[in-house]
């Protein structure tokens, strides 16, 4: 009687993927998206599980997912997406002939190759800029698809080795990455060396909603641990559902895919932190600003007898959430909180000279007072 093959027979039979650990940077996204097929081991390296299922994704997916092609397959590899399960635009012919031999945008190209960087020497520092693609050349199946020209958000990575400096960056939408290598300057990913030619002592780095990747080396010991931004940050854990944009005092924050905060207009004062409901914010030490639920946010709290009706506090609220009312006195006026519309931004408590006014929240927030008075220096 012939035995019936197991599961595990006809994996071992099947095509494997492997891992190059030399070209594995640890960036975990084959694991993240491909569980069944890798882990993370000791070494800090991805590596394949000894019996996995090649069959449960598109090995060409699977691939792809690596930013330095550290994965292996030992079949034929088969187109990355599936486009016939997409649904052709009525009339994309027409657009798509707006568009044909038209000169591909220089400065773009450049950027899918990691070609658009700057290095730049400050004082303390020395600053790496790297602006990663904005949008989708205009290849034909983005057309026939109709697929967006916004570049989605690239994923990337940074890895120091000495003074050299080796900058990741690979398309991470499924349908875009599809799109990829059908023209000769349209990689799926790409990889840039950049060397600092001095001594250096760490590094941090950013990589905002605008694709634009920042990375700091500092130029002397101890500075990289008790760095300060300019502003909080809109992490990659953003899901743009536009809370943050609606409670920011200065409008510093705008959107897209991921929201982004601009360093000009933010005054630091967490509140959209502690509006994300998401965790996507941190400060400009790079600490997480951690949730409050809406109901527990504390509001803005009159110390009446110290309330001498400057209005300064009414003036400078952008939420309309303070007004004057007549004390009791019958003679004085004193500030009072409308508090379904006190966001708890604090810039009430910084210009209020007498210290009539305070936001008690729970966490212990640095002043940002100087920030604020340069933020009103600036003529806003």
């Amino acid at each position: 009687m012939t035995e019936t093959p197991t599961l595990k027979d006809n994996v071992a039979k099947a095509e494997r993927f492997a891992v190059d650990p030399q070209l594995c940077i640890a960036c975990d996204a084959c694991c993240q998206d491909f569980p069944e097929i890798f882990f993370m081991g000791q070494d800090a390296k991805a590596h394949a599980h000894d019996v996995h299922d090649s069959t449960l994704y598109n090995a060409r997916t699977v691939v792809d997912v690596c930013p330095t092609a550290a994965i292996g397959y030992s079949g034929e590899l088969p187109p990355a997406e599936d486009l016939s399960k997409l649904e052709e635009v009525p009339g994309w012919e027409a657009e798509w002939a707006k568009w044909r031999g038209v000169e591909m945008d220089p400065v773009e190209r450049d950027r899918r190759y990691g070609r658009d960087f700057r290095v730049d020497e400050e004082e303390d520092y020395v600053r790496i800029t790297v602006q990663f693609p904005t949008k989708v050349p205009a290849v034909r199946d983005r057309f026939r698809y109709g697929m967006t020209d916004v570049m989605p958000i690239y994923g990337s990575h940074v890895v120091q080795d000495g003074n050299v400096f080796q900058v990741y960056g690979w398309v991470t939408d499924p349908k875009i990455r599809a799109l990829c290598h059908t023209t000769s300057s349209f990689p799926g990913q790409f990889l840039t060396t950049i060397e600092v030619k001095r001594t250096t002592f760490g590094h941090r780095f950013r990589f905002d909603g605008h694709q634009k990747l920042e990375i700091l080396v500092f130029k002397k010991p101890g500075l990289a641990e008790t760095w300060q931004w300019r502003s909080h940050f809109i992490t990659e854990k953003c899901t743009a559902c536009t809370i943050c944009e609606r409670v920011c005092p200065t409008n510093a924050i705008s959107g897209g895919e991921r929201f982004f905060i601009d360093p000009d207009l933010c005054i630091n004062c967490s509140v959209c932190g502690i509006y994300c409901p998401f965790d996507a914010i941190t400060n400009d030490r790079d600490t997480l600003v951690t949730h409050i639920k809406p109901k527990q946010v504390p509001k803005a709290l009159v110390h009446e007898e110290l309330c001498t009706g400057c209005e300064f506090c009414v003036d400078v609220c952008p939420f309309e959430a303070l007004e004057m009312k007549l004390d009791s006195d019958g003679f004085n006026r004193i500030a009072v909180v409308i508090e379904k519309n006190c966001t708890s931004c604090k810039l009430c408590e910084q210009v209020c000279i007498k210290d009539a006014i305070e936001i008690p929240r729970v966490q212990d927030f640095r002043d940002i007072g100087m920030s604020f008075m340069s933020y009103l220096s600036d003529g806003h």
